[in-house]
């Protein structure tokens, strides 16, 4: 089965480094690396990838029109049909 190796902020180079802190800042955390990192980790050889990736998944998660109940609901409804562990 093929891996992503995922590139920890500590080794990230400067510009994925940069994406790494500008999501740290856009989530509100100070969590090394961000809430669900291994999501957006996986993109981490493309760091502009990164931080958009990153961004879409705050708009989905935290951002948005729709009630916390309803977004929280669909990450759960979407992780189960995927079999998805968290």
């Amino acid at each position: 089965m093929p891996r992503i190796e995922l590139i920890s902020r500590r080794k990230a180079g400067p510009e994925l480094r940069r994406a790494y802190d500008r999501l740290m800042k856009l989530w509100g955390t100070s969590v090394t690396p961000p809430l669900a990192a291994q999501i957006v980790q996986c993109f981490c050889h493309r760091p502009a990838t990164v931080l958009n990736v990153g961004r879409g998944y705050h708009y989905v998660g935290w951002g948005g029109e729709l009630p916390r109940t309803v977004r929280e609901t669909m990450a759960v409804l979407v992780s189960r049909e995927n079999e998805c562990f968290y």
